[in-house]
Formats: structure tokens, C-alpha cells, sequence
């Protein structure tokens, strides 16, 4: 198990960013979880579901897509030593 089949779409908040690239050509883009959840087979899908139901974006690809969820917290890097 991982958080992909312990974490359902409908957990998410509304406004969380989730980032779908696609494994074969590499392309990446950015989708919200109430944009996904409009999709009515979506609605009530584990992660790891969406991520085998969505498909890559280009054209010519179409591709199997991996999908990540975005963290918008400022972050730091680690200072190392003593204070």
C-alpha cells in the first residue's frame, strides 16, 4: 500500500494542484481536483484509479501519465552547521 491507494480524490481539498506527467515523453502539466472530479467515473477514484484513467496530453503521445500532488508551501533549504 501507499498513499496513492490510501488517498481518494474527493480527500483532497478543492483547490489542490496535482501534477500529471506523462512517462514516455515526458510532458507535465498542472490540474486542480475539482477540475478531475467533474469527470463522473473520477469522483469517488483512489489516486492510483486517476492515474491509470488519464492519459498524456499530447497528440501524438497519449502516453501513461504519473500523477504527484503539488506542494505550494514556501520552502527552505538546509543550512547546515553550528549556530
Amino acid at each position: 500500500m501507499n498513499w496513492k491507494t490510501d488517498l481518494k480524490l474527493s480527500d483532497l481539498d478543492a483547490s489542490a494542484r496535482i501534477e500529471i506527467t506523462c512517462r514516455r515523453c515526458g510532458l507535465t502539466h498542472f490540474s486542480r481536483a475539482e477540475t478531475l472530479m467533474q469527470r463522473k467515473e473520477l469522483t469517488h477514484a483512489y489516486l492510483d484509479e486517476v492515474e491509470r484513467a488519464l492519459f498524456c496530453a499530447s497528440r501524438s503521445c497519449h502516453g501513461l501519465v504519473r500523477v504527484a500532488l503539488v506542494n505550494d508551501d514556501k520552502t527552505e533549504g538546509f543550512v547546515g552547521g553550528l549556530a
